[in-house]
């Protein structure tokens, strides 16, 4: 575990990998190219960026990662924005949901995560639900509790599975004219 949150924490707070990456898999989400802000466009980018941070870290990055379904919620389907498996083991060390900031959609994805995790053989080392906002638009973090137990339709409600690390994080995104571009990771927790 420690392997992939060190990875997690490395990434997240170095711009320059961060910025390589969005050179070389992403370059929409770069200030002199820019993505409209219109049908999931920033959110594909920003899952394709972590696929790439992933492969940057030595893992097999992948997007759309369906999961196989947990024995306790069979009717419901997950598929996470992003995995990461670990190379040697074969399984995923890190499973990343990134979704434009709303309260309406952050437990929802938070529980995706939580179901995810215990769908898969082995417990990922860490869930990352990275929410994406405008610079200067305000991003409460005080609704998140890594340790709080969460409602789950058609199942029993979902918690955080024992030895999985939970990051709470921002992509902060830029404006330019009417093009919209990454500009840097924000941790909460």
């Amino acid at each position: 575990m420690a392997d992939a949150l060190a990875a997690i924490d490395r990434l997240l707070s170095d711009p320059a990998v961060v910025h390589d990456v969005i050179h070389r898999d992403v370059p929409m989400l770069d200030s002199d190219w820019g993505a409209k802000d219109e049908d999931g466009l920033v959110h594909t980018l920003g899952v394709n960026l972590f696929a790439g941070l992933g492969r940057a870290a030595g893992f097999v990055g992948l997007t759309e990662f369906p999961v196989p379904r947990a024995i306790q919620w069979q009717r419901k389907v997950v598929h996470v924005d992003s995995a990461w498996f670990d190379r040697s083991s074969r399984r995923p060390a890190v499973l990343i949901e990134f979704e434009r900031y709303s309260m309406d959609t952050v437990l929802e994805k938070l529980t995706n995560l939580y179901v995810a995790a215990h769908g898969c053989d082995a417990t990922p080392d860490v869930l990352v639900l990275c929410v994406w906002a405008m610079d200067g638009d305000p991003v409460d973090a005080k609704w998140f509790d890594a340790n709080r137990v969460l409602p789950v339709s058609g199942g029993p409600a979902a918690r955080r599975p024992e030895g999985a690390s939970i990051v709470l994080a921002q992509a902060v995104i830029g404006r330019k004219a009417d093009a919209l571009h990454f500009m840097r990771f924000r941790r909460f927790a």
